[in-house]
């Protein structure tokens, strides 16, 4: 037989081979048991060939979780760029004499997600932000304010929740929504004094940051020792009470959980007044916010604070999974591309990017950037596809590349394949809600090829863990395909 025939067979052999490899773990995972009242999406594309490497119901909308993410995030990185960074203003109206402010502070926002952030790493905390902030005001020779301390939130629209989350969500600091002046992740936590005894009701002893006027009625119980966080926050946007159901662990000394910030805005306007006031700065006015844009009137800005570059923002996001995050850039994205801060044109301005680069999206429902919402409907091939076109993006795929997690390294992938094939070789975003879990990313496979991928389930019988452990079990044999 011909050299070159001889070639051709063995090359054809080793690709069937590969793929049978994937195809038989696939069929395994089908048949268990677990998934059999289950929807399962699942695409592989050899990103240089431009084919499908293996796929099951590739063309099925469902439900992604945080997957979502990525087309959030690698969007926001085409569409703005890595060093897009977002401007936070210190401005004042009126007039300054003789150290006195004849008018209003301000606080303008464009939206900066990672602003006073107790989480994300290199960016000032809430007591070093205001620090500063109000060291720029004694450098503008503000002696006394005569006028009010405002958060201006107008940047964006005023919707700061999403419709379609649930209120089962909505209130805790996962379910913290996006305004124009985000503030300390739109996150306050609660502290409770733990109770030894079970059953019984453990204190709240204080808030941080403190939201004046705000109540909560507490109907939190002690449960064993090694419980964990199992409490759930019930309160609206902008509202001025909360209810807390549930139970944390029973014991002695603090324990804290986090909560949505009712109005982000406001709490940056009250720690500002506060801080001015320690500082030695006296503030006649109230505290208030300006949630809707207006034509301003005139102005003079003293201060800009900008933040960390987006690439590093999106790299947090992705590896933390910050739901707010991705709202944030949701909205600038439809600010930039559409002129007005929401999630429904960041929505259609997301919908037109990809549209435009030559993706079917007639099946992709967006509702919410971050995956929250269980009325998002993405299929697995519309995932891998996004995922294609970022990695021949020359400009953006590095940095989008590494704002992913690592399987058996970093982030919510890190105790994912370890000692395995896919471990250092798989980068992904993970999700997971109830009965949903999804991962999509790239992989390059032991036969050489790189491919972008997505699989998700909905509907599973078994626990999220064992779930977890089904998924792990197929990406480590797609990766020794």
């Amino acid at each position: 037989m011909h050299k070159s025939l001889l070639l051709l067979f063995s090359l054809i052999s080793v690709q069937i081979f590969a793929q049978s490899k994937i195809e038989a773990a696939l069929q395994s995972f089908e048949e268990d048991l677990a998934l059999k009242y289950a929807t399962i999406g699942f695409c592989a594309i050899d990103i240089n060939k431009n084919q499908v490497f293996a796929q099951r119901n590739s063309i099925q909308a469902m439900i992604p979780a945080s997957s979502m993410k990525v087309i959030t995030t690698g969007s926001a990185t085409a569409i703005l760029g890595k060093n897009y960074t977002f401007k936070t203003y210190l401005e004042y109206s009126g007039s300054i004499k003789e150290g006195v402010l004849e008018g209003n502070l301000y606080i303008r926002g464009t939206g900066d997600p990672s602003l006073a952030s107790p989480i994300m790493d290199g960016v000032p905390v809430r007591e070093e932000l205001m620090k500063e902030f109000v060291d720029a005001v004694k450098k503008a020779g503000i002696k006394k304010i005569k006028g009010s301390i405002i958060g201006d939130a107008s940047y964006f629209d005023d919707q700061i929740m999403i419709s379609t989350w649930q209120w089962g969500d909505v209130g805790n600091h996962y379910g913290a929504g996006s305004c124009g002046l985000n503030y300390h992740d739109n996150l306050y936590y609660i502290n409770f004094e733990k109770n030894g005894t079970l059953g019984a009701q453990p204190k709240i002893s204080s808030t941080v940051p403190s939201i004046p006027g705000f109540e909560i009625d507490n109907r939190v119980t002690s449960a064993g020792s090694r419980s964990g966080d199992n409490a759930y926050v019930y309160a609206a946007p902008f509202g001025n009470n909360a209810i807390i159901r549930g139970t944390i662990p029973k014991g002695s000394g603090l324990f804290n959980i986090k909560a949505a910030l009712p109005d982000p805005a406001l709490s940056c306007a009250t720690d500002m007044y506060n801080f001015l006031r320690s500082g030695g700065i006296s503030v006649s006015g109230k505290t208030t916010t300006q949630r809707k844009y207006k034509e301003r009137e005139e102005r003079t800005t003293f201060h800009t604070y900008k933040s960390p570059a987006l690439s590093a923002i999106c790299k947090h996001t992705n590896e933390r999974s910050r739901n707010m995050y991705c709202e944030t850039m949701l909205k600038l994205i439809g600010a930039k591309v559409k002129g007005l801060g929401s999630t429904e044109n960041g929505i259609a301005a997301v919908s037109d990017f990809w549209r435009e680069r030559g993706l079917d999206m007639q099946g992709f429902f967006m509702k919410d950037g971050c995956g929250l919402s269980a009325r998002n409907g993405v299929s697995a091939k519309t995932f891998a596809e996004i995922m294609r076109k970022m990695y021949l993006d020359k400009k953006t795929f590095n940095d989008f590349y590494n704002q992913l997690a690592i399987a058996g390294l970093t982030g919510t992938l890190k105790n994912f394949c370890k000692n395995s094939s896919a471990q250092n070789n798989m980068r992904a975003k993970s999700g997971s809600m109830n009965r949903i879990r999804s991962y999509t990313g790239y992989v390059t496979i032991k036969s050489g090829k790189t491919l972008s991928f997505s699989v998700i389930v909905n509907n599973y019988t078994c626990s999220g863990y064992m779930m977890k452990k089904k998924l792990e079990t197929l990406l480590i044999a797609l990766a020794e395909s």
